[in-house]
């Protein structure tokens, strides 16, 4: 029990023994309701206390906003089953939500199936001072032979040539190009993720590759994009709709996520979001 809960509790124990036991305190149903009042204020002072607790440790964990790309009338890249990208990166988010909120505050940037505009993302993760962005994304190609998995880091342009598209909406002025002070430590994330995504045993093709996402361009804290295989592969489509390969991915990006904090905090290079 917190120290700041005993003096309440003392008080009340000490009312409830001069009602009990008082000789002249009243009839017994006046006692009992004035014995169910008072437990009442106790229970109200431990609940408002316990609330107050978790409030804080929450703010001493370190914030993680998980971006599913896509959504609304945007539906992304789409398989042969009528899947859409939209709805895998959303699924996939709550599921790597899932393995990390007992340590992390993690926020999602869409919920449900509704459009959010590329800098609408990053503005969300900056208000909230988030430590890490991460946005969930599924290739589509004409070529069904095409697949794998890249993870990208922001790197401007003209620095190399990319074929990722970049979108064309353009990051508002008091962030634009922000994230090139987080480039090396975005690389590092993805590094690891990579790692940890293959100690899980997911076989995908993986590349890192740095390039100007738009999405990323404006986050002022290590940022990253992972384009988690193609739904145009039917193979890759196949295995993305299955519970037991998007529980891999995400405990395999989980991972990732703890082995960077672990790691970058004795990295005096990387340059973390305070």
């Amino acid at each position: 029990m917190s120290g700041h809960c005993k003096p309440y509790l003392e008080k009340i124990l000490g009312i409830c023994r001069c009602v009990l036991y008082g000789g002249n305190a009243g009839k017994s149903l006046v006692r009992w309701i004035s014995i169910s009042m008072l437990i009442s204020a106790l229970l109200f002072v431990f609940i408002r206390e316990a609330k107050a607790e978790r409030t804080i440790f929450d703010r001493e964990k370190r914030i993680i906003v998980l971006d599913p790309g896509h959504g609304g009338h945007d539906k992304g890249s789409r398989g042969s089953s009528g899947i859409n990208e939209s709805t895998v990166t959303l699924n996939l988010a709550r599921m790597i939500q899932a393995e990390l909120e007992n340590r992390y505050k993690v926020i999602l940037t869409r919920t449900d199936d509704y459009w959010i505009d590329v800098t609408g993302r990053t503005n969300m993760a900056n208000h909230l001072k988030a430590d890490l962005f991460i946005s969930l994304h599924v290739g589509g190609s004409f070529l069904h032979q095409v697949g794998g998995m890249t993870l990208f880091y922001f790197k401007p342009a003209g620095t190399e040539k990319t074929e990722k598209p970049i979108q064309n909406e353009t990051a508002p002025s008091q962030w634009e190009n922000i994230q090139k002070q987080y480039s090396e430590s975005g690389k590092f994330l993805a590094l690891l993720v990579k790692h940890c995504l293959l100690e899980q045993g997911k076989n995908l093709e993986s590349e890192i590759q740095g390039a100007p996402v738009k999405v990323l361009e404006g986050a002022d804290m290590p940022a990253i994009l992972i384009e988690l295989g193609y739904l145009t592969n039917p193979a890759e489509e196949k295995a993305l709709c299955e519970g037991d390969v998007r529980w891999i991915l995400a405990k395999g990006i989980a991972r990732g996520i703890d082995d960077f904090f672990k790691k970058a905090l004795s990295d005096s290079y990387i340059n973390l979001h305070e």
